[in-house]
C-alpha cells in the first residue's frame, strides 16, 4: 500500500514540474515575442493605417509620442537618471487605454523599464533597478501602445515610438 502512495506522490509531483516548466516556457516566448514586437519601428505599416481611417475630437489620426518636459529637479533639460519625464501623445479617439512603456538599455541590456498611462510622469531609474544599482548614461524608447483583442487573445498594439539618451 505504501508504494501506491509513493507513487501517487511521484506522479503528483512530476505533473507539478511539469506544469511549472510548461509556464517557464510560456513567459519565456511572450518575452522574446514582446521584444520583437517592441524593437519594430512601424510594424505593418501601422502608421499608415491610422492615417488612412482618420482621427477626430482633437486627437490626431496619426499616433505620436514625444518627450514633453524633465523635472525641475535635472540638472540639464536633458533626461537622466534620476530625473522625471512626461511625454506629449496623440493617437486616434477610437483607442481605448493607451498607455506608455519607458525602457532603457546599456549596451542592449535593459536597465529600467515602466510603463504608465498617458498622462503618466516617469521616474527615470524608478525605486530600484540596473540603472538606479549601476548608474551611467542609458539609451531609452518610449513606445506608445494600447492592449487589444484578437480572436480572443490579448494583443499588445504598438502605435508609436520615441528615442532618447538619458545622462547617468
Amino acid at each position: 500500500m505504501r508504494i501506491l502512495s509513493t507513487a501517487g506522490a511521484t506522479a503528483r509531483h512530476g505533473l507539478g514540474a511539469f506544469t511549472e516548466a510548461g509556464l517557464v516556457a510560456a513567459i519565456a516566448v511572450t518575452l522574446v515575442l514582446g521584444v520583437a514586437v517592441v524593437g519594430r519601428s512601424d510594424p505593418a505599416g501601422a502608421a499608415d493605417v491610422y492615417a488612412a481611417k482618420g482621427g477626430g475630437g482633437g486627437q490626431a489620426a496619426v499616433p505620436s509620442i514625444a518627450l514633453a518636459q524633465v523635472s525641475e529637479r535635472a540638472a540639464s533639460i536633458q533626461p537622466s537618471l534620476g530625473s522625471t519625464i512626461s511625454f506629449d501623445t496623440a493617437y486616434p479617439k477610437t483607442v481605448k487605454n493607451p498607455r506608455i512603456e519607458v525602457l532603457c538599455y546599456q549596451g542592449g541590456s535593459l536597465v529600467y523599464g515602466e510603463a504608465g498611462g498617458v498622462n503618466d510622469s516617469f521616474l527615470l531609474g524608478g525605486g530600484w533597478s540596473l540603472w538606479l544599482e549601476g548608474g551611467g548614461g542609458a539609451d531609452c524608447t518610449a513606445n506608445l501602445f494600447y492592449f487589444g483583442y484578437h480572436a480572443g487573445q490579448q494583443t499588445y498594439d504598438w502605435l508609436a515610438s520615441t528615442s532618447f539618451a538619458a545622462g547617468g
